[in-house]
C-alpha cells in the first residue's frame, strides 16, 4: 500500500477524463493519478486552495460515471493540481478503492509472499494476509468488516529471521470483502528500521 504518513487511501496512476463544474464555468481535463480521496489533474490552470467543484468522471471503461463534489488541495506549477473528494457515495469510493487495489496486484512484476497478519480488535482476533506494507501502514485482506477507526493490535513476522512485529493500528478504510487499509500509531524504532528495509527489499 502506498500510503505515507499524510495520505489516507493508496493511489494509482490513471489516464481518464474529467469534467469539472465550478459555478458557471465547465471545462475537461485529465486526472494523471486516482486515490480513494481524490485525483490529481494534469492541468496547467491555477486554481486556488480551498475553491470547491463539482467533477463527473468514468474509473474504468466497465464502471459507471461517477459525480462526486471536490476541493482543490494544492497545485504543483507546471503539473496540475491535487482535488480531495468531499461529497462521495460511498459505494463509488470503495469502487475506486477496489479498481486501485486490483490495478496495483496486476503491475507487481513478481508476486509477493503475504504476510500472515494477526489482527486483534473489540470484537475478537482474525487472520489475515498482507500483500501490501509501507512504513506508515499496510492493507490487511479480510472477509470480515471492520469499522473505520477502530484502534487494532496488529502482529505479524517479516521473514527476516527476527521476532514479530506488534503494533497498534488505526483503521483508515475498508473494501467490503476485501480487506481494511490501516495506518500504523505506534512502532518501535527497531521493528520501523526492519519494516524500512522489507519494504527496500521487495522493491529492488
Amino acid at each position: 500500500m502506498e500510503l505515507d504518513h499524510h495520505r489516507k487511501y493508496p493511489r494509482i496512476p490513471a489516464e481518464i477524463t474529467v469534467e469539472i463544474m465550478s459555478g458557471s464555468n465547465k471545462e475537461k481535463t485529465q486526472a494523471t493519478m486516482m486515490g480513494g480521496g481524490g485525483l490529481f489533474l494534469g492541468t496547467s490552470q491555477m486554481i486556488e486552495p480551498g475553491t470547491e467543484m463539482t467533477i463527473r468522471f468514468r474509473p474504468a471503461k466497465h464502471l459507471p460515471v461517477i459525480e462526486a463534489r471536490a476541493r482543490v488541495l494544492y497545485n504543483v506549477r507546471g503539473e496540475g493540481l491535487a482535488i480531495e473528494f468531499t461529497q462521495i457515495d460511498s459505494k463509488h469510493r470503495e469502487m475506486i478503492l477496489r479498481l486501485v487495489h486490483r490495478r496495483m496486484e496486476e503491475k507487481r512484476q513478481h508476486p509477493r509472499a503475504p504476510l500472515a497478519t494477526q489482527v486483534e480488535y473489540p470484537e475478537g482476533t482474525l487472520i489475515g494476509f498482507s500483500k501490501d506494507i509501507s512504513i506508515g501502514g499496510m492493507f490487511i485482506e479480510l472477509t470480515k468488516s471492520i469499522p473505520i477507526g477502530t484502534r487494532l493490535q496488529v502482529l505479524f513476522h517479516l521473514e527476516d529471521g527476527g521476532d514479530a512485529v506488534k503494533t497498534e493500528a488505526d483503521v483508515l478504510y475498508s473494501v467490503l470483502k476485501l480487506g481494511v487499509g490501516v495506518r500504523f500509531h505506534k512502532v518501535a524504532p527497531p521493528d520501523r528500521k526492519r519494516i524500512e528495509a522489507y519494504v527496500a527489499a521487495v522493491r529492488r
